[in-house]
């Protein structure tokens, strides 16, 4: 059965490559009327400083011995970060998935950041990193993010995972999406089972009702309040199931006290998520089936908006009641963790606002939160990488000379990593951070945007490949 992300993303991209043309018309026309024309000596100029300042990042490549000896600015200019977010303006890049992985590496083995948090259901990575000595490195991938990420590139990450679990220095993965899934049943199922096997049933079936819907795109509404009815009583239920028999449950997992407390959580969200969401879902699903693309005109109805508001809320939940004392590291895509997107001056969005672009998950973290985290983009000047459906996406052309992507690229290094965050005063050299540039969404799409407003650092690709996706038997 495919999975709820994978059928959800495939309409995205099947939306997202249907906008294209419409998209960047608008964008040359607005990138027209914002003169971003500059003189061909100012945008020397900008190259100039970013070869100066840019930081070549030596390899990609996880290595087992690493000295990361490209990398040790980091801990001067992370110093007093507590959460790093690592962002990708494709899930589909092999390079991408590289360079963020021996970053993760770097930041866990020489910076204590203890946990990694994925775009990803919390119950998911929770459960698989709980369940971690009974399943395979790649059983441990596969149940717990999404399959976007299930590629090579990423088992070096979750080896490490497994071989520190019992360690003085654990590599704890966790997640902060609330999409629901259909892999998130079994793991209920599984746990209540020995306690109560009719409860353990119901749940299971409950996961599979949740994630039916939260897909679906031809849908009778006079369902509704039957579908609401079942599943907002059968949650409760399963919440008051937990409540009742805590002792029972957490003897399960006697070295992980933290066990009962995300489960807790997770159906919590989930209600939340059937009260709050689900039917603007459903109704926006629905929507796209039938070829109708309509802006909303509330935030309580944009789709996009209330899975961010909802991520946002989890993230600081994991920050500051799970994993308080300890530092994390949060892997996304660029729209997720870029700072301010409701300011970015043209903005790609799959549920598009009547009042421009919305809040997005970064930007609506509480403030101390903010100012504990350091944001880290990911662009590529060329080459390829892969829809959510793993067909190939060229990167398009980059014509504009005083794009984002072309002043980056006269760093002249295959890998890069530039820091915007000291960058505080606007001089004629460093100008172009502080004013629009285009950049691309996916490689494909042009957005609009002034880059120190949404990134603290970048890290660039020269030359992008598709994701080596595993095939799982």
């Amino acid at each position: 059965m495919q999975s709820t992300y994978s059928k959800l993303m495939k309409q995205v991209l099947v939306f997202t490559l249907t906008l294209v043309y419409l998209f960047s018309v608008t964008s040359n026309a607005f990138a027209e009327s914002v003169s971003t024309n500059e003189k061909q000596e100012l945008i020397d100029l900008w190259g100039q400083s970013v070869k100066a300042n840019a930081k070549t990042l030596k390899s990609i490549a996880f290595n087992s011995n690493d000295n990361y000896e490209d990398l040790q600015f980091l801990k001067t200019t992370l110093k007093d970060k507590r959460m790093v977010m690592l962002g990708e303006s494709s899930h589909g890049s092999s390079e991408f998935n590289q360079a963020k992985v021996r970053l993760a590496q770097f930041l866990h083995n020489e910076m204590d950041f203890k946990v990694i948090a994925f775009e990803s259901g919390l119950g998911e990575t929770s459960g698989s990193y709980h369940q971690i000595e009974k399943l395979s490195t790649e059983e441990m991938l596969k149940k717990s993010i999404y399959g976007v990420w299930h590629t090579k590139e990423l088992i070096p990450l979750f080896q490490s995972m497994k071989d520190q679990v019992k360690t003085d220095k654990p590599f704890v993965l966790s997640g902060f999406d609330m999409q629901p899934g259909y892999g998130y049943g079994n793991f209920l199922q599984d746990w209540l089972g020995p306690i109560d096997t009719v409860m353990a049933t119901e749940a299971s079936t409950l996961e599979e009702k949740l994630a039916q819907l939260y897909t679906l795109d031809d849908w009778n509404e006079g369902n509704w309040d039957q579908d609401y009815t079942y599943l907002n009583t059968g949650y409760n239920k399963v919440k008051q199931f937990l409540k009742d028999h805590e002792l029972k449950l957490q003897q399960q997992f006697p070295e992980n006290k933290d066990m009962l407390k995300i489960i807790k959580r997770v159906i919590d969200d989930r209600i939340y998520l059937i009260r709050n969401v689900l039917k603007q879902q459903i109704l926006y699903n629905s929507s796209i089936a039938l070829g109708k693309y309509d802006l909303s005109t509330s935030l309580r109805e944009n789709v996009v908006y209330l899975r961010d508001e909802m991520m946002a809320n989890t993230l600081t939940w994991i920050a500051e009641d799970l994993y308080p004392n300890q530092k994390i590291i949060v892997w996304g895509h660029n729209y997720h963790v870029r700072k301010n997107n409701s300011i970015m001056e043209l903005s790609f969005d799959i549920h598009p606002y009547k009042y421009g672009a919305v809040p997005n998950m970064a930007e609506l973290l509480p403030s101390r939160l903010k100012k504990q985290s350091y944001t880290i983009g990911e662009f590529m000047y060329r080459g390829e990488s892969a829809g959510n459906d793993g067909s190939s996406m060229p990167v398009k052309e980059i014509k504009d000379p005083s794009s984002l992507e072309a002043i980056l690229n006269q760093a002249s290094s295959p890998y890069s990593f530039l820091d915007l965050s000291q960058q505080t005063i606007k001089e004629e050299a460093n100008s172009w951070m502080f004013t629009s540039r285009k950049g691309l969404y996916w490689g494909v799409i042009e957005e609009t945007f002034v880059p120190i407003e949404q990134y603290d650092g970048i890290i660039f690709v020269d030359h992008s490949t598709p994701s080596q996706y595993i095939k799982f038997q």
